[in-house]
C-alpha cells in the first residue's frame, strides 16, 4: 500500500496577522489569545483526507518581521501550497501582499498553488479591506480568496482543505508531479507538533 502523499505548504504574510493563531486552531483546536510571533519558522503536521485517500500537510508557519525576510524565502522550495495572510483591520498588511506574492512566484515552484487569506473576519465591523476589494485583487492575480477567523473558527479548515483539494486534483490530472516533492519534503529533526489527524 503506498504512503499518504505529503503537501508541503507555507504561511506568509506580514507580523501580526494571525499566520500562527490560524495553525494553532487547526492543529490543537484551539484559539491561543497569547500566542507570540514566530522567529524564523515552525513546523507542524496535519493529516486529512481527501476524496476517501489520506493526504499529510507539512506546513511551515513563516516570520513575517523584515529581520526574518532571507531566511524565510528559503522555505519557499518544493512548498506545492502558500497561503498568503493579510489582517482585514490591517490596511498596510494588505497593502504589502503583493511583494509576499512576488517572492512566491519567483522562488517557488511555477505549479505551486496560492490562496489569499483574510484573517480576523470575527472583527469586520473594524475592517480596513473590503471583501470586494481583497477578491478583486485575488482575481487580478489569477488566485483565490478566502476569509477566515482564528478565533471563531470560521473557514480555517476550509483554508487549507480548499488548497489541499486543489493540488490533489492537479496531482490526479498529471498537472502536478509530487514524485520530486515527495523524496524532498523532509521532517526537520525537531518538529512542533504530533501528526494530528481528521
Amino acid at each position: 500500500m503506498s504512503s499518504a502523499p505529503s503537501f508541503k505548504f507555507i504561511l506568509i504574510g506580514e507580523s501580526g496577522t494571525g499566520k500562527t493563531s490560524l495553525v494553532t486552531r487547526l492543529i490543537k483546536k484551539k484559539f491561543d489569545p497569547k500566542s507570540v510571533q514566530t522567529v524564523g519558522a515552525d513546523y507542524f503536521e496535519y493529516t486529512t483526507s481527501i476524496d476517501n485517500r489520506p493526504v499529510q500537510l507539512v506546513i511551515w508557519d513563516t516570520a513575517g518581521q523584515e529581520r526574518f525576510y532571507t531566511i524565510v524565502k528559503s522555505y519557499y522550495r518544493m512548498a506545492l501550497g502558500i497561503l498568503v495572510v493579510f489582517d482585514i483591520t490591517d490596511r498596510s498588511s494588505f497593502d504589502n501582499i503583493p511583494r509576499w506574492l512576488r517572492d512566491a512566484r519567483q522562488e517557488a515552484d511555477p505549479n505551486c498553488q496560492v490562496l489569499l487569506v483574510g484573517n480576523k473576519s470575527d472583527m469586520a465591523k473594524n475592517r480596513a479591506i473590503s471583501s470586494e476589494e481583497a477578491k478583486h485583487f485575488a482575481d487580478e492575480n489569477m488566485i483565490s480568496y478566502i476569509e477566515t477567523s482564528a478565533l471563531s473558527n470560521e473557514n480555517v479548515e476550509e483554508a487549507f482543505l480548499n488548497l489541499a483539494t486543489d493540488i490533489f486534483k492537479k496531482t490526479v490530472t498529471g498537472q502536478i508531479s509530487t514524485s520530486a516533492y515527495q523524496k524532498k519534503v523532509k521532517e526537520p529533526k525537531e518538529k512542533k507538533e504530533d501528526p494530528c489527524c481528521v
